[in-house]
């Protein structure tokens, strides 16, 4: 597998498994980032159009799982399944 990239006006290809952890992909034009409260589980994030798999949530760095760990609950808003812990980034890319 390959991640592709853009880089001084050149594409190209990286194997993923050359990739370590101070790599990071740049967030794209909908994006927000906010800090969790004791057990959080509704936040609001950028408008997105829903069952489309285009919104990537992630806490603390982890990618989470549409169905397993959220629901879409409309176009601006996700609810988890399970309170967040307090404190954890919670990072909203669509």
């Amino acid at each position: 597998m390959t991640v592709p990239f853009i880089f001084s006006g050149q594409t190209g290809t990286i194997p993923l498994s050359e990739l370590d952890s101070n790599f990071s992909v740049a967030a794209g034009p909908n994006s927000s980032s906010q800090i969790a409260t004791s057990l959080q589980t509704v936040f609001t994030v950028p408008t997105y159009i829903i069952n489309t798999n285009s919104l990537k949530v992630y806490i603390n760095g982890v990618k989470q799982i549409l169905g397993s760990s959220y629901a879409e609950t409309n176009s601006t808003t996700v609810t988890f399944y399970s309170g967040v812990p307090y404190t954890a980034i919670v990072e909203f890319t669509g």
